[in-house]
């Protein structure tokens, strides 16, 4: 054990959970067991430092360590970088010291996406208060729900580290048991002292940090146990980033008043983000920034109930989608902006670099042009949006200044900061472009005083030296000292090539030195404005998204729906934004949406959907769904007209699914889902279920869908709106107040059946289940002898199994029929003779053989 080995064992031992990334040179070392698993995470050599092989070694180049280290991540490991802090003289042991914990919950990569994700929870009664922090962006969100509430808002967040008090495993896995069991695959699970989850220590410490008097200012009471999930998350990230997380400027209340809720399922149900193929975020996504694209989808994902703030975002969209030039000035000045929020929260975090600086100027160079674009727009609208936004000219103006156009992505490999903006960096440089002129000129005196025809050149290993050929290695003179034998000749020094190496040598370590001063100040007074940066990225995102969202208005022809405190759900035409986007130039069938709880007429709030599958019955649910999504993130709507009242959640249970890994059957699934909508639906909700009861047998199923409807029919006060769409026809003859019968348009001909996609009143008159079975390619046989069961169902549902053992024994002895008949058509045609048969004589028995093939196969 070296003394640099022993280094590296003294801090292992301080971290000895994470793989140690030890800096040597211009590598970075992993030694022991970390370098095995480096080297199979990696696939990287693994080599070793002794000859024995017993200390194995792995290493990665320094300056691609960002992209190796997100490859550890991804794996699951967490990574401590053991950084050199003093420079190496050749005689004594480095200094070296870990700068920085990564781990999944807090990696922000520079050119990758991710932003690190934190999430906190800790049990209150019967409740779960719960923090999500975004590191990269350092937004902080922070409530108190019911405990499923609570998992369901982590799920959706998808962190990559669940922070959980010490000794509170058991109690939570037992209270929680969906969290821990899928938390295992999706973030890692970190245990943390209890006392950070203190609410009383938590809030005077948050107090404090962000010099408050009280956490109210921010919409959380200082007593809620929310701020001890905000406070641990905080520290956490502090604790792993050495105080890197002032940019995590105060709380943001999760889901509070004025916000409609989306559980995880209808996230999922409704593919609002992510899904198997075209999700509403990609539909809806022309954003320029990518500000803008993390905003969009924040707004996807919670909608709001506020009139006033819908209002102003419908005032901008129509501003924008009216004028066709305003909407291309604007796009070409987002074009200029870059990711100045996760810049900051890089620099904020310590892992930042020039070009992240970069990223602040040019976004802040951006702005002017961006404001004159949208000065003077309709009714000052979009004016409005940086009325709030502190003037940061200054700052862009300091580092356009200061740094290079074209920066490099370490410190420390020159050309960060401009020529012209100090004398100390402007002399090191000269002397640096003086260099080559005074070596050449010491060239030319050298071959004069000598009479030997020598070269200057330059090693990295030897510094400057003067090269002799062979053949005058006889003639140098005695103030030639000899550094290297090469094949050529022979490498010498004197000591007034010492003296310009010397001069070289010093200008360029004063120019590292200098550019990291000046870059350090032009940081520190990029993070003093941290906060009205902040608020301009905000601007900016909310405009981008309004702009990308008035861009799909204007080319798709989407209105601006009324919305009001009614109940009423009315849309005239409503359409699919994401079936109608994938169809292209295909037309979309639009169909009419009414419910309404509070009418009088004959509209219903409750609609029971029959028809067969494939005739877009789920399509038509989930139209209703984004559709209302869509007016309560403040959007136009894809259809012809649109009146909705306030929403305060929509609740989805489509499509079926299995957890086999949590125990649960599609049908236990089914009903979880089902259960959870009926314990939090109210007055205002929107309700859409798909086939509720069929993973069960038949009347299982019918009874358990005919008892939900009674419920939201008659048990929620003042009733819900509902679309319940089903293959139990008998659902179709409830006698309830406000439920009304719908069914998808079939047109029935020779040919067989085609769906229409329309909506009309009334309930389907059959299923045309074997006709989908036909259209989907199933043998005609078995869809011929669906035909004849179906018939004989209908005449007398047999319910014992003797009934059903009679069919199967007169098929049997049909089929043996069949089989004669068939026998006879093969044979005959076997028999006959084309060129014996005149013209007539073969078109008899083709036509014959027609008849009875017909006739066997029973088409009519």
């Amino acid at each position: 054990m070296t003394p640099m080995l022993k280094q590296y064992g003294e801090w292992k031992d301080k971290y000895p959970d994470c793989l140690l990334l030890f800096r040597m040179g211009d590598f970075f070392e992993l030694f022991f067991d970390d370098a095995v698993t480096a080297s199979e995470v990696l696939d990287i050599a693994l080599t070793a430092r002794d000859q024995d092989k017993a200390i194995p070694m792995a290493g990665v180049p320094h300056h691609a360590l960002d992209s190796y280290m997100g490859r550890l991540i991804a794996a699951g490991y967490r990574v401590a970088v053991c950084d050199q802090i003093t420079e190496p003289d050749g005689k004594t042991l480095v200094d070296r010291s870990v700068v920085r914990v990564v781990t999944p919950g807090t990696y922000v990569p520079q050119d990758a996406e991710g932003d690190g994700k934190i999430a906190a929870v800790a049990l209150n009664g019967e409740d779960a208060s719960i923090a999500l922090l975004t590191a990269g962006t350092g937004l902080l969100e922070a409530g108190t729900f019911p405990v499923d509430e609570a998992v369901s808002l982590i799920f959706s967040f998808r962190p990559g580290e669940l922070l959980i008090p010490r000794g509170l495993e058991d109690e939570l896995s037992r209270r929680a048991p969906d969290l821990t069991a899928q938390a295992a695959g999706q973030s890692a699970i970190v245990a943390r002292e209890r006392g950070e989850f203190s609410p009383q220590f938590a809030s005077a410490w948050l107090c404090k940090k962000w010099g408050l008097a009280s956490l109210r200012a921010m919409g959380v009471e200082d007593a809620d146990p929310a701020s001890g999930a905000a406070a641990a998350a905080i520290r956490y990230l502090e604790e792993t980033q050495f105080g890197g997380a002032d940019h995590v400027h105060g709380i943001r209340p999760l889901m509070p008043e004025g916000m409609l809720i989306l559980d995880r399922t209808t996230q999922l149900n409704l593919e609002l983000v992510e899904g198997d193929g075209a999700s509403l975020y990609s539909v809806l996504n022309r954003c320029k920034t990518p500000m803008g694209r993390r905003r969009l989808s924040y707004w996807i994902t919670h909608p709001i109930a506020d009139l006033d703030e819908i209002g102003r975002r419908q005032d901008c969209i129509e501003a924008m989608a009216g004028d066709g030039t305003l909407l291309r000035n604007i796009a070409e000045s987002l074009s200029g902006c870059r990711d100045m929020e996760r810049a900051l929260g890089r620099l904020s975090m310590k892992v930042g670099n020039p070009r992240d600086l970069g990223a602040v100027r040019d976004t802040l160079n951006a702005m002017p042009k961006l404001l004159r674009d949208i000065d003077g727009s309709k009714s000052g609208i979009l004016e409005s949006i940086f009325r709030e936004v502190p003037d940061v000219s200054g700052l862009g103006r300091l580092l356009s200044d200061m740094l290079e156009d074209d920066l490099p992505r370490a410190l420390g490999t020159g050309n960060v900061i401009r020529d012209g903006c100090d004398t100390t960096l402007d002399e090191a440089r000269d002397a640096i472009r003086n260099a080559e002129e005074n070596v050449r000129a010491f060239e030319q005196e050298e071959r004069e005083r000598t009479g030997i025809r020598v070269r200057v050149g330059i090693n990295k290993v030897f510094g400057y030296y003067i090269e002799v050929g062979r053949s005058n290695s006889d003639r140098v003179p005695d103030d030639y000292h000899r550094r290297q034998t090469v094949a050529g000749g022979e490498r010498f020094v004197n000591e007034r090539l010492k003296e310009i190496e010397r001069r070289v040598f010093h200008a360029e370590h004063e120019i590292g030195e200098r550019e990291e001063v000046l870059y350090k100040s032009l940081l520190a007074a990029a993070l003093k404005e941290s906060r009205p940066c902040q608020a301009a990225s905000a601007a900016i995102a909310e405009l981008d998204v309004l702009r990308s969202l008035a861009e799909i208005a204007r080319d798709g022809s989407y209105v601006r729906p009324v919305m009001d405190e009614s109940r009423a759900f009315l849309v005239k035409g409503a359409r699919h934004p994401v079936v109608e986007k994938s169809l292209g130039t295909l037309p979309f069938t639009p169909n009419d949406i009414e419910l309404d709880p509070d009418a009088t007429d004959d509209k219903g709030c409750i609609a029971i959907l029959t028809g067969p599958n494939m005739a877009g019955k789920s399509t038509y649910l989930r139209t209703a769904a984004l559709v209302a999504l869509l007016a309560h993130m403040g959007s136009f709507v894809p259809a012809e007209s649109a009146l909705i009242g306030l929403m305060d959640r929509i609740f989805t249970r489509i499509g079926a699914r299995d957890e086999l890994s949590r125990g649960r059957s599609t049908f236990m699934v089914e009903m979880v889902e089902t259960a959870n909508i009926l314990r939090h639906v109210s007055r205002r909700s929107l309700v859409i279920l798909d086939e509720i009861g069929r993973g069960t047998s038949t009347y299982d199923g019918m009874s358990i869908a005919w008892a939900v409807v009674e419920f939201l029919d008659l048990h929620v006060e003042g009733r819900t709106k509902a679309l319940f769409a089903t293959h139990y026809h008998e659902l179709t003859n409830m006698s309830l107040p406000q439920i009304v019968n719908l069914s998808m348009a079939v047109d029935e001909s020779r040919d067989g059946i085609h769906f229409l996609h329309r909506v009309v009143r009334g309930p389907a008159s059959r299923s045309y289940g074997v006709e989908v079975a036909r259209l989907a390619g199933v043998p005609n046989l078995v869809v011929r002898r669906s035909q004849e069961l179906l018939a004989e169902f209908e005449k007398s549902s047999p319910s014992s199994d003797d009934g059903l053992g009679d069919l199967s024994r007169k098929y049997v002895q049909k089929e043996i029929f069949f089989d004669v008949e068939r026998e006879g058509v093969i044979e005959r045609l076997a028999q006959s003779d084309p060129n014996q048969m005149t013209p007539m004589e073969a078109l008899g028995l083709v036509s014959s053989l027609r008849e009875k093939s017909r006739r066997i196969l029973g088409y009519k």
